[in-house]
């Protein structure tokens, strides 16, 4: 750590030292577990007002009629300057400086801390971390049991496409409850109504969420690895690889990194990030580990599984959770008499190029 760091940063070690030893929820995993299915039918610094456009959509595979197509998180309304925080499927954007503050992921900086949000906890800060919760302050919490009848009521606002929910808070605060994603979300502070009006889905919702298959765009490439098929962007890097070696979320900006993991996983000395919401923001990317010491080397549990196109597909513990890793979606992909594979995605953008990606998975070439 840095002369510059006061107080702790409380983070699990681990390959990528991050939370890799965190265990979600029963909340989140309910939520994901609900939401990954097959469209084919297996069981798979400025100012911001909001807005009450109809959302934009993936294009689907085909025009018959059958599931809807997939809203986007939409990435208009992060002002410049500003950088997107996801939790579960819900996303709201602060100023780049504020510190992204989660259960497994807490920290305090100087000179000044402008701003915090919190994901998946309560804004407070422990009493020996040597600073405390700053005049502005935003936060996400997995929406609880909600009252009933409530989505039959009018809603107190439609913030970007979204119904909310205004619920009794403190005086200086405003909190709403969205049942539509299934969060509720708070702010204080000077910029409490900026913030709010940001209010949209996740790329993570994107990925995950009930709808037709996305299109792979034109003028991608077909991929095969570990004897699995996808899609990504041309344009990007491709990167072979025996051994893990990496840090933060395991993916490398535009790059395709595929790793054939014939060694044991090489752990770096990874450098301390403060972790700000610019830092945490997400990047595109993709990364593939296959071989003898994959799972040692992607070192995750997963806890929520469905069948996609003849695949399993399996998602880890710490998916949605907040801070640095909700940047990124790992799953693992197996089909009976062949290795595992395991998946690092970057959830970046609007979620779009990640749905295709996910979408175009299969165990045999398109």
């Amino acid at each position: 750590m840095t002369g510059t760091e006061q107080g702790r940063r409380r983070m699990p070690r681990g390959w990528r030292a991050a939370a890799i030893a965190a265990v979600a929820t029963a909340a989140v995993i309910g939520t994901v577990s609900g939401a990954l299915a097959s469209a084919s039918g297996t069981t798979a610094a400025g100012s911001v007002t909001a807005k009450t456009v109809t959302a934009k959509t993936v294009v689907a595979k085909s025009s018959h009629a059958g599931p809807a197509a997939v809203a986007l998180a939409d990435v208009s309304v992060t002002p410049k300057g500003w950088a997107p925080v996801p939790y579960e499927h819900a996303q709201l954007s602060v100023p780049g400086a504020w510190l992204v503050e989660t259960p497994q992921q807490q920290s305090c900086v100087s000179p000044q801390i402008t701003g915090m949000i919190f994901a998946g906890e309560k804004p407070a800060i422990p009493k020996n971390f040597g600073c405390t919760v700053p005049p502005s302050v935003a936060w996400m919490l997995p929406a609880g049991k909600l009252p009933k009848g409530i989505t039959h009521h009018k809603p107190t606002k439609v913030i970007n496409g979204i119904p909310v929910y205004r619920v009794a808070s403190a005086k200086g605060t405003t909190v709403y409850l969205v049942p539509e994603l299934g969060v509720r979300v708070g702010a204080r502070g000077k910029s409490a109504a900026q913030v709010l009006a940001t209010l949209t889905r996740s790329p993570l919702a994107v990925v995950v969420g009930r709808g037709r298959d996305a299109t792979t765009p034109a003028g991608w490439a077909e991929r095969e690895f570990g004897g699995l098929w996808f899609a990504t962007p041309r344009a990007w890097t491709v990167q072979h690889e025996d051994q893990w070696g990496t840090c933060g979320t395991g993916l490398n900006d535009g790059s395709l990194l595929l790793i054939d993991a014939t060694k044991p996983p090489f752990y770096l000395p990874c450098p301390y990030q403060i972790p700000t919401a610019q830092a945490d923001q997400a990047q595109p990317g993709l990364t593939v580990v296959t071989g003898k010491y994959a799972a040692k080397s992607v070192g995750e549990t997963y806890a929520s599984c469905q069948t996609r196109h003849g695949l399993r597909i399996c998602l880890s513990s710490v998916t949605g959770q907040g801070g640095f890793l909700s940047g990124v979606l790992i799953f693992s992909v197996s089909r009976p008499k062949h290795p595992t594979a395991y998946f690092l995605l970057g959830l970046s953008g609007s979620g779009a190029s990640a749905r295709a990606i996910f979408d175009s998975i299969s165990a045999t070439k398109p």
